[in-house]
């Protein structure tokens, strides 16, 4: 097996070509100025630059990559932690709807980040619609990214498909833990296998001509990423499932239950336990279980789906009443149970 160590920090990357002053955060144009990371993740990513669903394609070997201490084998399609996850629980930090990186997404987002490192996550997951702009992609990808979890992104429906993987190569220039999972389709971590479902079901609300929409086919065919898992597996998708109510984590204020068909049978089929989704704002931070009953922060479900939401601060109605001025979510898995901890962003008073 061919080993490729993933350095993180830019001093490292600096032993090879000159890195311009300043943070990349702020300018992403300085990542012009860094090297190309010569690496097979940055070269299998880079071919595939075009697509919004991966290939599938595999390497001709697996190969080691390092993430935060940790040793990984990637095949191209796949992701695997070397081993078990050392404490025995699996725990995702979850942020959808990112959006932009104003100001006041910045101060929502280091507020989550800041609680993500305090539950010591194994790793942090952007549910899609990250931001319309790749110039400010780039900077969301990176800003999360410099804590040194995996950042483990997939497109929604307000991205281009070709300035989503773009953003991801010029982040990988400095923040080399960023996985790309509409072409990395199944992480293994080590207790929970995440199998990804890029882009959105309807073409009418994906607002770029190039974005990704994703067809009945593309669902039917996740079962390549589901079976021999290894683990609990978590399918994590912008778009939810179709529910069933005003309860459901699918309902729109003003088209009821708008969640995809295929997904929801797929899941129910093949017994997916857990899934994570956003998309739809108003239900963000609900949660049900395999029978669509709700299931309350902090208990422990053998089936469990949730919104997380939109980590973005706007003031936003939600059903039931409530109003939200940015959520997230850490996720966690054990024993084949998950439970979830919602976040909240204060409302300016």
């Amino acid at each position: 097996m061919h080993i490729l160590f993933l350095a993180l920090g830019l001093g490292v990357l600096g032993l090879a070509g000159v890195i311009p002053p300043g943070d990349p955060v702020d300018d992403p144009e300085l990542l012009d100025s860094y090297p190309k990371p010569d690496t097979a993740y940055y070269r299998y990513l880079k071919e595939r630059r075009s697509k919004c669903v991966g290939d599938g394609a595999k390497l001709a070997e697996p190969v080691s990559m390092k993430i935060r201490e940790r040793a990984y084998s990637f095949t191209g399609p796949t992701l695997s932690l070397q081993g078990k996850d050392p404490d025995g629980v699996v725990s995702l930090g979850v942020l959808g709807a990112v959006k932009d990186f104003g100001d006041e997404s910045r101060q929502a987002l280091t507020l989550f980040l800041d609680r993500f490192e305090k539950e010591k996550v194994d790793a942090v997951l952007l549910l899609g619609d990250i931001a319309t702009s790749e110039f400010e992609l780039t900077k969301i990808l990176l800003f999360c990214a410099r804590r040194g979890w995996p950042v483990l992104a997939l497109i929604g429906n307000s991205e281009s498909r070709a300035g989503f993987n773009r953003a991801v190569l010029a982040a990988l220039r400095a923040s080399p833990n960023i996985i790309n999972m509409d072409i990395v389709r199944r992480v293994d971590l080590g207790g929970a296998v995440l199998v990804s479902l890029p882009g959105y079901l309807d073409r009418r609300f994906v607002h770029q001509r190039s974005g990704c929409t994703y067809k009945a086919r593309d669902v039917r065919h996740l079962d390549k990423w589901t079976e021999g898992a290894g683990g609990p597996v978590v399918l994590v998708s912008h778009g939810p499932p179709l529910g069933q109510g005003p309860q459901a984590l699918d309902y729109a204020a003003e088209g009821g239950n708008v969640g995809d068909p295929d997904l929801a049978e797929f899941m129910r089929e093949h017994k997916i336990p857990f899934g994570l989704f956003s998309h739809i704002l108003e239900a963000g931070g609900r949660s049900v279980d395999g029978a669509g009953q709700p299931v309350a922060p902090g208990k422990w479900s053998p089936r469990l789906d949730l919104n997380v939401g939109s980590a973005n601060p706007l003031l936003w109605q939600l059903n039931g009443g409530k109003v939200s001025c940015g959520m997230a979510a850490v996720f966690r898995v054990k024993d084949q149970q998950a439970s979830f901890t919602p976040l909240a962003s204060p409302c300016p008073q």
